[in-house]
């Protein structure tokens, strides 16, 4: 096999394998912060925009961005309009990839710098601890990447006889379109965009394809790191499968942009802004790809409401899958399957909670409550059978506190829903004019619960119903002398007592259940999107 075939290969090799290396060192140096930045952050399409694209830079992998947008999205983390904005900045952030390639592997040449880089990384990694190892592993990546680069250049000059721009498609309409297949099947195999695109850089470089040509494929690269997010959604939430075709949907429409700007792209280069042949090839193709990216990213958002409603359309809700938010792609991410079951929680704890609305105003008779409370216990069994499968390790404490909150709270709903099989007490309540008052509050508490948690953009205040069952609690003794006092003197039988002392520890317990749920969903929180000190919502209010 010819030389320059395989330092070809092998340099590509070295690059893929010093982005994998740095990517990875990257993630073990942020940690959760990368996870914790990105729903916090994520507010809005433009924060969601912002910060795709930030998180993109910081790991230089669009695919790690749009996996954990995908991830977050069908755990309930995100919203499609904000998962949308983390992709469309990665798109965007992705760009800085080819960018530091063209500046340092060819305008700098950082190739002979590189050795000592992966040394002095190494040493790090080996020698030091914790975020400075990470920071050493990140740092040797880096080298490998440029180590690779040379060794692409390398390979390139040997094929630069036997391989010029006539050997590939020409630049023409239909030229075009198979440079833009090449680019997708690149992609495809290496899995990494990144390593097409300095691909493309080094061939336009060595002059074995033309700025043209190299165009075309850099489209075919973007179009062909979707691959990555539909595999991550294939099989996965409502949630994560929206995310998924709508990075595809969207980064067709850019490629279809990009395809009729190219010509007017070249010419332009050519004719303006680089008449004195002063301009690398590299930086224009670099320009090409920020440029387009950018476009894209402005002709949708105008549309971003309707393209969301189509998305919808496309990929309607589960009916009646409680469980669809615990895939099993989430369980190797401790915290986002730990949010995806806390979202579970959530959403079966607002169903009990209209249940339980409906059992106080007698607006449900005993048949449909069972079976009712049957389907979400079913829900639960399941999410319990996925939090036993998390594994967490025992170092990371706040991770662990989030397991045992999401933990005790569905042993809390368990308890809740046992509470709502026993309406013989709520008959008693409605005979007795001080526990029909005291349902009658705890109704109310319930129905503010239930419209808060619609509400998802504040956060659940859970004094007004601890105050409450601490009120109860405190006031038992008194109460229960009360009725007492009351049956001797009205010569009730002894049965009647009973059941009002049993109803008024029912409506108790419901009380102190609906509280410890409340709490325990907020505290199971990984990550919150909105600064509590500022979100905080009263039910009193």
């Amino acid at each position: 096999m010819d030389s320059g075939i395989l330092n070809s290969i092998g340099g590509l090799g070295l690059f893929l394998l010093g982005m994998v290396v740095m990517t990875s060192g990257l993630k073990e140096l942020a940690g959760d912060t990368i996870r914790r930045m990105i729903a916090r952050f994520t507010t809005s399409l433009p924060s969601g925009i912002a910060t795709g694209a930030i998180v993109t830079v910081i790991l230089q992998s669009s695919s790690a961005t749009t996996v954990t947008a995908v991830g977050f999205a069908g755990a309930g983390l995100l919203t499609l309009s904000q998962s949308l904005g983390i992709i469309f900045g990665a798109n965007i952030g992705t760009t800085v990839t080819g960018w530091i390639v063209a500046v340092f592997g060819f305008q700098f040449k950082l190739g002979q710098l590189a050795y000592p880089l992966v040394l002095l990384g190494i040493v790090f990694h080996l020698f030091a601890r914790k975020r400075i190892a990470a920071a050493g592993l990140a740092l040797a990546g880096f080298g490998v990447i440029f180590i690779g680069l040379t060794s692409l250049q390398g390979g390139m000059a040997g094929l630069a006889n036997g391989m010029t721009p006539q050997s590939f498609p020409q630049d023409t309409w239909l030229g075009r379109i198979l440079l833009i297949l090449i680019g997708v099947g690149i992609t495809l195999v290496t899995q990494a965009s990144s390593a097409g695109v300095a691909m493309a850089l080094t061939a336009v470089h060595m002059g074995t394809i033309s700025l043209a040509q190299a165009g075309a494929m850099v489209i075919g690269f973007d179009v062909g790191t979707t691959f990555t997010a539909v595999m991550a959604s294939m099989g996965g939430s409502v949630a994560a499968r929206r995310t998924g075709f709508a990075h595809v949907f969207y980064n067709l429409v850019t490629a279809v942009v990009a395809y009729f700007l190219l010509p007017v792209y070249i010419w332009i280069w050519n004719h303006y802004l680089n008449q004195g042949k002063n301009h690398s090839p590299e930086i224009a193709l670099v320009a090409f790809h920020s440029l387009f990216n950018f476009l894209g990213v402005l002709m949708i958002v105008p549309f971003v409401g309707q393209f969301t409603r189509v998305v919808t359309r496309l990929i309607p809700e589960a009916i009646n899958d409680q469980t669809e938010r615990l895939e099993e792609s989430l369980i190797q991410n401790p915290n986002v399957a730990i949010e995806a079951s806390r979202s579970t929680l959530v959403d079966v704890f607002q169903r009990v909670l209209s249940l339980l609305h409906g059992l106080f105003t007698s607006e449900m008779d005993q048949e449909q409550i069972a079976v009712e409370l049957e389907e979400y216990h079913q829900t639960l069994v399941t999410t319990s059978d996925y939090l036993r499968r998390i594994n967490i390790s025992k170092s990371d404490t706040e991770t662990l506190r989030c397991y045992q909150e999401v933990v005790l709270a569905l042993d809390h709903i368990q308890r809740l829903m046992r509470r709502c099989q026993a309406m013989e007490r709520l008959v008693a309540t409605r005979k007795v004019e001080k526990l029909n008052e005291i349902a009658g509050q705890l109704s109310d508490l319930i129905t503010r619960t239930e419209v808060s948690l619609l509400d998802h953009s504040v956060v659940l205040a859970e004094q007004p119903l601890e105050a409450f069952w601490q009120e109860l609690d405190q006031n038992q003794k008194a109460t229960r002398r009360e009725f007492t006092e009351s049956v001797t003197r009205t010569g009730a039988d002894f049965d009647t007592l009973l059941g009002q002392l049993d109803a008024y520890r029912w409506l108790s317990r419901i009380s102190y259940h609906l509280w410890r749920v409340v709490h325990h969903l907020q505290s199971a929180q990984i990550i919150a999107n909105v600064d509590k000190s500022e979100s905080q919502t009263s039910l009193e209010s």
